[in-house]
């Protein structure tokens, strides 16, 4: 291994602050005779019998050192090069044929020149048989489903009740310094061990999540110039998602980075983002494509006229509107944009650059924004690392908020919410003697109320003679995230799909149903959508909600609602509440009362069920009624404004769900006068 002279000298200024991130201490080595001659079986606990597969060992062991690697595109060698090299040892119970299903092949990728060495598997059969398996297993594919190179080793004949195994080591030039460690899966397992060793240069830092304990640095290994950080853990639960949470992001993870190497420290900061991103959406190198792009954004913008345009929001939404209308998108990598101006295709990659600089040109206020999908990793402000860049985002002061430059679906004023309710990284602009920079600033990125995110309902219900049929006009009206992966679709549909999406959805009130005289609203992507709800209603006719008891007529009142969620299993709960996006329902059902008829169970619909943060109501299920001569009006509103409940409200956002689900079963019963 060879190693820098100037690594000692180095080591002192990092020492004291890399210990913040990891625990100092000394660790066990792993035993490198894991693959031993004659395995057995293991002996499963009660509780693992229960699961599908079981790691009876993970094993992960990355080391770092310099050496010589011979370039496939010149066919020379390049000394004095990073090299990571892996070594992976994995050993797994099969109790189901889901399991076999699982783990019946092992997939490496071969991207970035990796190396495959000493890759050997074998089955334990349920009678202690040892199959092992060879070469005439592997298959060496170019492009596996457009991933890339892959090894793929076929483990055939295993079967329910045997134990796999295999291990392999890899080799590469060193070429990503943040990634994240997976610990916990939906499988339990025995024995987990991760390390990472290093030149004493090369510094990692790294923070484990979700209860998992830190990283050990193991300073015996100071003395050989190395570092090495360990996780060695004797039980790893697995990890059972459950509705309503963060799902993966609650997995057990690390995330890792290269802190410091000899010439320089914290690597992948904030700050550094800020200046890297800045200058990939505002500046360039070439001077002449540069004066392209400039040229180009001036040309659009006058035959837009929207310099002309008053109101800046109108602006904003004009320029939206006409780019993700008029543009195709296309998996493309252009840097400057004038040629996409063009030929207008563009594509994730560029399009933040698009928007910003039509948005600079027009001196309209905006910062763009980093963060991360808080379903897969909530967003730290607290560790600093590329690890959490998803997606890029753009703030506007003036208004508050926030568009999505690459989801042609979301436009002013609605984001992803897998990106809301979340933090970012705001990169604050700063423009000095005709030089212009960027500094990093740590906010919360809002998301929108129930008052924006709804789907409302008006239904007008009366019945033929003798209760035979139930005759409904059904109104719709959805605004934000209700109607966002519904109303941008419908252009592009024919005639004939565009009506069986609305029948489907109208249907709701009972597969019976026969709808007719379908219409719709506001369908046109044009102008500020938050303010325009997408509208689409239809005649029903149906029987099944509907049934006579001797002399009695029975209406399923609360089925016309649609389906809704059942959460009465009182099942115990591990994890915080968390909403896709806060929302509400408002349905107003006006109910015909035939002549000769009443209602005998009307105090049934009285119902109010609520959950208060403070002295604030976040959560809420209603229903009042009124009767005026012969209709019946049935209100309900439900709403749910909190995104984050902690557990200790679990039971009280559990009962509004509930509420809901309580009203479909609401039956009123109609009775001779």
């Amino acid at each position: 291994m060879k190693v820098k002279n100037y690594i000692v000298a180095f080591l002192s200024t990092f020492i004291s602050f890399n210990a913040i991130a990891q625990i100092d201490g000394v660790a066990d080595k792993f035993n490198e005779d894991f693959w031993v001659k004659t395995p057995v079986l293991s002996e499963l606990t009660e509780e693992e019998e229960k699961s599908n597969a079981v790691y009876i060992a993970d094993v992960n062991i990355t080391t770092y050192e310099y050496g010589s690697f011979l370039n496939p595109y010149t066919g020379g060698w390049i000394d004095d090069q990073l090299m990571e090299e892996n070594l992976h040892y994995v050993r797994v119970r099969l109790n189901n044929d889901k399991a076999i299903e699982s783990f019946n092949k092992v997939y490496i990728s071969n991207s970035n020149e990796r190396k495959v060495t000493n890759l050997r598997a074998r089955a334990i059969t349920k009678e202690g048989k040892i199959i092992e398996f060879d070469d005439s297993n592997k298959k060496e594919i170019e492009n596996y489903e457009n991933y890339g190179p892959f090894t793929i080793f076929a483990l055939e004949g295993i079967e329910v009740g045997s134990e796999i195994e295999y291990t392999y080591s890899t080799r590469e030039p060193s070429s990503s310094y943040y990634f994240s460690e997976n610990v916990q899966s939906t499988y339990p397992k025995r024995k987990y061990h991760y390390e990472i060793v290093s030149p004493e240069a090369l510094v990692f830092k790294m923070k484990s999540y979700n209860g998992l304990a830190e990283l050990t640095q193991d300073t015996s290994y100071l003395k050989d110039e190395l570092n090495r950080y360990v996780i060695s853990l004797d039980e790893v639960k697995k990890f059972k998602e459950e509705d309503y949470s963060l799902g993966d992001a609650l997995k057990q993870r690390i995330e890792i980075k290269l802190f410091a190497n000899a010439n320089k420290r914290n690597f992948y900061s904030w700050t550094e983002a800020a200046t890297k991103y800045s200058r990939k959406f505002y500046s360039g190198n070439n001077e002449k494509d540069l004066l392209k792009e400039s040229k180009a954004i001036k040309k659009l913008v006058k035959e837009q006229k929207w310099e002309k345009i008053e109101n800046q929001r109108d602006q904003i939404v004009a320029i939206e509107h006409y780019v993700k209308g008029e543009f195709k998108r296309d998996d493309i990598g252009v840097y400057y944009i004038h040629e996409c101006i063009k030929s207008k295709i563009y594509s994730s990659k560029n399009a933040t650059r698009l928007f910003a600089l039509i948005f600079d040109y027009l001196n309209i206020s905006h910062d763009i924004v980093i963060t991360s999908d808080r379903y897969n990793k909530t967003f730290d402000e607290d560790f600093e690392t590329y690890g959490f860049i998803d997606g890029f985002l753009m703030y506007f002061p003036k208004y508050n908020q926030f568009m999505s430059p690459s989801n042609d679906f979301m436009r002013f004023g609605l984001i992803s919410s897998n990106y809301a309710y979340n933090t970012g990284l705001f990169l604050k602009r700063v423009k000095a003697g005709g030089v212009s920079s960027a500094y990093p600033e740590i906010k919360k990125i809002g998301g929108t109320s129930s008052d924006v995110n709804f789907d409302n309902l008006t239904a007008d219900i009366e019945f033929t003679e003798d209760f035979e049929k139930l005759k409904a006009h059904l109104k719709h009206e959805a605004s934000g995230y209700s109607s966002v992966y519904l109303r941008p679709r419908m252009p592009y549909l024919s005639e004939e799909k565009r009506l069986e999406e609305l029948e489907e959805r109208l249907k709701s009130i009972a597969e019976d149903a026969q709808i007719t005289n379908i219409t719709s609203q506001n369908e046109e992507m044009e102008g500020y959508l938050l303010e325009k709800p997408y509208i689409f209603e239809g005649d029903a006719e149906l029987s099944s909600l509907i049934e006579k008891a001797g002399n009695k007529y029975l209406f399923k009142m609360g089925m016309v609602i649609g389906r809704q969620v059942e959460m009465y299993q009182d099942t115990s709960r591990k994890f915080d509440v968390e909403n896709s996006y806060n929302h509400g329902y408002k349905r107003v059902l006006n109910i015909t009362i035939p002549e000769g008829y009443q209602i005998t169970n009307l105090e049934d619909l009285n119902m109010d069920v609520f959950s208060k943060n403070g002295d604030e109501k976040t959560m809420e299920f209603t229903c009042v009624y009124e009767v005026n001569d012969n209709v019946l009006t049935v209100t309900c509103n439900e709403y749910y404004n909190e995104i984050r409940i902690p557990l200790a409200r679990y039971e009280e956002f559990r009962s509004v769900i509930n509420a809901a689900a309580d009203f479909n079963k609401i039956t009123l019963v109609f009775e001779k006068k």
